[in-house]
């Protein structure tokens, strides 16, 4: 059963943005937010977490800077790659 709800995809992203953004000492072009919020905004257009999570882990740079964020405890990687699994479905 597929799920159609994309409301922790959503704010996996949210979150990452937000913490990027407040971090100013990296990725200081932008490159690695605009990605992000390029990723959110197509989550409606029914392309695939495998497609959009798989984009931003597939992409060197963007997971470089994930993990240089200076938080307590970083969970973006491993969050990005499980819905890169494709982890859209629920078994009952």
């Amino acid at each position: 059963m597929e799920l159609n709800d994309n409301t922790e995809a959503k704010k996996v992203l949210s979150a990452l943005y937000t913490d990027l953004n407040a971090d100013k000492e990296i990725d200081k072009d932008n490159f690695v937010k605009d990605l992000v919020l390029r990723t959110y905004t197509l989550i409606d257009d029914k392309y695939s977490f495998t497609y959009l999570f798989g984009r931003l882990k597939d992409n060197d740079r963007v997971m470089k800077t994930i993990e240089q964020l200076h938080l307590e405890k970083n969970e973006y990687p491993e969050q990005i790659r499980y819905l890169a699994k494709g982890a859209t479905y629920a078994l009952y």
